[in-house]
């Protein structure tokens, strides 16, 4: 198997796309009425339109699928994301063996994560 992709279902297409190319930065790469590609770095997410919100589960605890984006500084990072109005779902980072993180919810709810590496 080679080169996976992510594939999202969003609740609402256009929405997703400002969200993940304005304030995540991602590249656009193509769209159609149905199906939104972008990149990030050279890491494929692929975004269809569905008609619910992601289902709420306890991040951490329940099984889910989470894009993870590394940043070189996690507070200045989750500072830009906030004043976007991003919903962090820990108040401060937490942190594992290799770095600090912070979980924020998409438009639609689902939930990814920032992580810088410990240097």
């Amino acid at each position: 198997m080679e080169n996976p992709s992510t594939l999202l279902v969003v609740q609402d297409l256009q929405e997703s796309k400002w969200f993940y190319v304005t304030v995540l930065g991602l590249d656009l790469v193509s769209e159609s009425d149905s199906c939104i590609k972008l990149l990030a770095g050279s890491h494929e997410v692929l975004m269809f339109q569905g008609t619910l919100p992601a289902i709420n589960y306890r991040h951490g605890y329940n099984s889910s699928s989470t894009l993870v984006f590394t940043v070189k500084n996690l507070d200045e990072k989750i500072n830009e994301l906030r004043n976007h109005g991003v919903e962090f779902i820990h108040d401060v980072p937490n942190q594992n063996d290799w770095g600090r993180y912070s979980a924020f919810k998409d438009p639609s709810g689902i939930v990814h994560e920032l992580f810088e590496f410990f240097s």
